[in-house]
């Protein structure tokens, strides 16, 4: 039922646009508006513009698009003679019972002093009509050209922001596990100890899980910057209990922040890279986290000290997925710097609203 209303919606749509071209652009240029004049305009240009529509139609619905299918020419041809002959000889027969004065006369002359009144013959009328049919039929294809054209374009942005948001899911999946891991053995190393931080740990790893699987999958969606905020001051927390050194890491963020959004989950690698491979539990060699947000732009900066210790064994997921992540989402909206010297690590973003 929605189909045949859409092919409905569809018919008078074209059939609106095609009189549009037909009778109302010739009807601006007409130069005599003289009743004689204006009948015969309205049976050319109305009636037999109303025919000339229905045998597009027919063309643009129910012959071009089989033939753009198989690109079969001999079947094109088949389908489109019968028709066009026989709408030609539709016309004629219209025109020779009801407006033989209107369409078919062609003026007059003298035969033994008797005025004659001379008429368009049927081989000169099936002549232009096949011109006319022509035309109508390469306007069918242009049609149906740019529908199809359209369509395409379509599928393509769709496949193409179908395979971003699978690769940008894919990607925070990865730095998500990456955080997971680290967090679990964090809180399993204070159960060791049986430190009494370890409840305020699970709490805040729970708060920080639910925000994280509360986000959506779409790659449009943005966070508010105060929520993205509050998730990293509970990252930060988590990873100050696991160190017992509050010191050790500066975090510095206005208190009022521009009502802004940011895709979720995007500044917490930096973050998460510097305490792992960095020096977080001495207060003489903090981690510095800073960001500044203004009704233009965002500024994310993480410096750190880098541990002379190795790396563990997990490996680091590192911040080419981050790279990856923004291009995705924020192309050409974004400059990283990212300088990695002897004994200090130091990330610069800024993200243009």
């Amino acid at each position: 039922m929605n189909n045949a209303r859409k092919h409905i919606v569809e018919f008078f749509a074209l059939m609106l646009v095609w009189m549009i071209l037909v009778y109302g652009l010739n009807a601006i240029t007409l130069v005599k508006r003289t009743p004689q004049v204006m009948h015969s305009f309205h049976i050319n240009y109305g009636l037999f513009g109303i025919l000339n529509f229905l045998l597009c139609y027919v063309y643009l619905r129910w012959v071009v698009p089989p033939f753009l299918h198989s690109n079969n020419w001999g079947r094109l041809l088949v389908t489109v003679l019968p028709i066009m002959v026989g709408s030609i000889v539709l016309k004629y027969l219209i025109a020779d019972t009801f407006f033989r004065d209107t369409i078919l006369y062609t003026g007059y002359r003298y035969v033994n002093r008797e005025k004659v009144q001379l008429y368009q013959p049927f081989v000169t009328y099936f002549i232009n009509g096949l011109w006319s049919g022509v035309i109508i039929l390469i306007a069918a294809f242009a049609y149906c050209f740019f529908i199809s054209w359209l369509q395409e374009d379509k599928r393509r942005a769709l496949l193409q922001q179908q395979q971003q948001q699978a690769e940008s899911g894919f990607l925070k999946m990865q730095l998500n596990s990456h955080f997971l891991i680290n967090s679990l053995n964090s809180i399993y190393s204070l159960a060791l100890v049986n430190s009494p931080e370890v409840v305020t740990a699970h709490k805040t790893l729970t708060d920080l899980l639910a925000y994280m699987v509360n986000q959506p999958s779409d790659i449009a969606y943005r966070a508010p910057i105060e929520e993205e905020v509050r998730y990293l001051q509970d990252f930060v927390a988590l990873q100050r209990i696991r160190t017992g050194c509050n010191e050790g890491v500066i975090f510095d963020a206005p208190e009022v922040l521009p009502d802004k959004t940011v895709s979720p989950l995007l500044l917490v690698p930096f973050v998460e890279n510097a305490f792992k491979h960095g020096v977080s539990n001495r207060p003489d060699k903090p981690v510095t986290i800073t960001l500044i947000g203004d009704a233009q732009q965002l500024i994310f900066r993480v410096h750190n000290y880098i541990s002379g210790q190795q790396r563990d064994k997990t490996g680091g997921i590192g911040l080419d997925n981050v790279r990856k992540r923004l291009q995705l989402i924020y192309p050409g909206k974004h400059t990283l710097e990212v300088m990695d010297q002897k004994d200090e690590y130091y990330s610069n973003l800024v993200i243009n609203w």
